[in-house]
């Protein structure tokens, strides 16, 4: 024989589950972190500062073609890895050197990115990033 109780039911009451729900949704709402992406961090000169006249020799010219290929002082180089090497053994011997990236319109971003990359790897001090014509405002 079964016997039950006056007034108690098994059923789970569901008026209240709006409220749990919206509560749950402000809490992971409020304690989720979002991750920011950074970009380049570079710091640039101000606009329309003094120019200055730097010799020829304290210059090391990274440029990219249009198909990608880069050259350094106008001689390919095979693996863009290679840069930080030639980066450095060029700041060995002229600590004044200044690192000019230039790269064509047309070329693949990456490219460009990654020739950043091994110069900050080579830890060069004077970086020059050459924009073409007409891209700026």
């Amino acid at each position: 024989m079964k016997f039950r109780r006056p007034g108690v039911t098994t059923d789970i009451p569901s008026a209240s589950m709006a409220d749990i729900a919206f509560l749950l949704l402000i809490f992971f709402i409020s304690t989720t972190v979002f991750s920011l992406e950074e970009g380049l961090t570079l710091i640039l000169p101000p606009r329309g500062g003094p120019k200055k006249q730097v010799n020829r020799k304290d210059v090391l010219v990274l440029r990219t073609d249009a198909q990608s290929r880069v050259y350094a002082d106008d001689t390919p180089v095979a693996e863009i890895a290679a840069l930080s090497d030639i980066v450095r053994g060029r700041l060995r011997d002229n600590d004044k050197l200044i690192v000019s990236i230039e790269t064509d319109p047309d070329a693949r971003y990456q490219t460009m990115i990654r020739v950043l990359d091994e110069v900050k790897e080579a830890e060069a001090p004077r970086i020059s990033i050459k924009t073409a014509p007409g891209s700026g405002p």
